[in-house]
């Protein structure tokens, strides 16, 4: 029987010194000697939505030291060797900082979309850290699991074009949104442009290593029964220019009118279901 496994649910911040994705799971307070259970989801929550000049930050302690911990193996050869590639030794270098409690003593967190607002990073970190897919899953009950469903909620909001249609120099806050925006569409489009590339060579990888270099096979229960299905929710996909406008229009805010939820949740639905991979995958099921 295949293995079975829940859905994966991380809250991501951002360290405001150094950009770097900060997710909420205990790998990650193993690094700093905390205890992931004894903070509260709400403040996670608060730091990833620590949006920079609206909220203030959300500080972490670092007790780095204290606990015996040591960098996963190859970590260390990489960050001396330099034999890996650059984003290999970029994800080491950025954990080691975390590991001198001295002259990193805190932690302030900002919004997670700073660093990864589609939250994807922590999927692909993971696989570049590991060197490769079959070195994030061996061993673990993802090995032997047959579909792997990647669903990625994009609810970016349409920029203002009025300043198009006028001479005036756009004001303060139209130029900070403008820059703010733009960077994170751009950022999200190449994640996500990475991630698409990389579950074919990931599927590929892991068949091969199932089937240990023998006959690959596709058939149900097989070494090779495995697929991806990266499945996009976006309004971009709504047909009808004024309902897909109307939601690209609201506004970024921690309060919506209970009219607007309701809206939001039925087109978070339609857009689902509609959605070719999602089909594909429910084809895949039966």
């Amino acid at each position: 029987m295949a293995a079975r496994k829940g859905p994966v649910i991380v809250i991501n911040a951002t360290d405001m010194s150094y950009g770097t994705r900060i997710g909420f799971t205990q790998d990650a307070f193993d690094l700093i000697c905390s205890d992931l259970s004894q903070y509260s989801v709400a403040r996670a929550a608060a730091a990833s939505s620590a949006v920079p000049m609206a909220l203030t930050p959300i500080t972490l302690r670092n007790y780095a030291g204290t606990c015996g911990y040591k960098m996963p193996e190859g970590f260390g050869e990489m960050l001396k060797s330099r034999t890996v590639s650059e984003r290999q030794f970029y994800l080491a270098n950025n954990f080691s900082v975390y590991l001198d409690s001295e002259k990193k003593r805190y932690i302030h967190l900002v919004d997670g979309g700073v660093a990864d607002n589609l939250g994807l990073r922590a999927i692909l970190d993971r696989v570049i850290a590991r060197g490769s897919v079959w070195e994030s899953i061996k061993g673990a009950p993802a090995e032997k699991v047959q579909k792997i469903v990647l669903i990625v909620v994009n609810a970016e909001t349409e920029p203002d074009k009025k300043w198009d249609r006028k001479e005036n120099i756009p004001p303060f806050g139209a130029m900070f949104s403008a820059y703010s925006g733009i960077a994170i569409e751009r950022y999200n489009q190449e994640t996500l442009a990475l991630l698409k590339e990389s579950v074919k060579s990931w599927e590929n990888e892991i068949k091969t290593k199932r089937c240990k270099g023998g006959l690959v096979s596709s058939e149900p229960g097989s070494c090779g029964d495995i697929n991806f299905y990266v499945v996009e929710v976006k309004f971009d996909a709504l047909k009808d220019e004024a309902e897909r406008m109307y939601f690209k229009r609201l506004p970024t805010s921690f309060k919506l009118a209970p009219e607007q939820v309701d809206k939001l949740r039925d087109v978070a639905h339609r857009l689902l279901v509609n959605s070719e991979e999602f089909q594909r995958l429910l084809g895949d099921l039966k």
